[in-house]
């Protein structure tokens, strides 16, 4: 059995904690994962739980009706990140910033899904963010389209323009680059001739 990180809860050998400080923030963040997005090797909303220690992390679909994220729903304060129709850039409400930020993890088809599930969530003001470089993922996983982003960028995105300070949030993002890096560095050494067992047999 591999060691695994207690924290960052990935191998030792791709763990990323020493790239991956403890950032505060003003802003409380509410992460809601679909319960399949939780079993993924690159799993960035555990990430961004750990970096931020006013951050929360509920799995589920249906969430909106029961505590603490009937609270959320309700709190005036609230805003949810995604784009779309009536989102304002996050840049837009610095002088007004969210209380809350609810951040939805999942696949595009898993997030319609839990918005369609937690009208109380999905009638919140909308804040977006738009990708200053291009998405983390590369060649690990395909978006849908070029420029969308994983959870833990388009938080710190959205973070660092709520709160005025981006460069605040860069070891998130570095720190995301390197589990990145690592994991293609994995699926290359297991594509290796030299990792393939002996042909034939006998």
């Amino acid at each position: 059995m591999r060691e695994t990180c207690r924290r960052c809860l990935r191998p030792t050998a791709h763990c990323v904690c020493a790239d991956l400080p403890e950032i505060p923030t003003r802003t409380r963040v509410v992460l809601l994962q679909h319960p399949r997005e939780a079993r993924l090797a690159i799993c960035t909303a555990w990430l961004t739980r750990i970096a931020l220690p006013n951050s929360e992390l509920h799995r589920g679909v249906a969430l909106d009706g029961r505590p603490p994220l009937s609270d959320v729903a309700a709190d005036p304060s609230a805003a949810l990140l995604f784009p779309g129709p009536g989102a304002v850039p996050a840049a837009a409400r610095a002088e007004d910033p969210p209380r809350i930020l609810v951040v939805i993890d999942g696949t595009w088809v898993q997030v319609e899904k839990m918005l369609e599930a937690n009208p109380r969530i999905a009638a919140l003001p909308r804040i977006s963010v738009a990708p200053d470089r291009p998405g983390g993922y590369g060649d690990l996983r395909r978006e849908p389209e070029p420029d969308f982003m994983s959870t833990l960028e388009a938080t710190a995105i959205a973070l660092g323009a709520l709160e005025g300070d981006p460069a605040r949030f860069e070891p998130m993002r570095a720190a995301f680059a390197r589990m990145v890096e690592l994991q293609l560095a994995a699926a290359r050494d297991r594509r290796s001739p030299r990792h393939r067992g002996p042909r034939g047999g006998g």
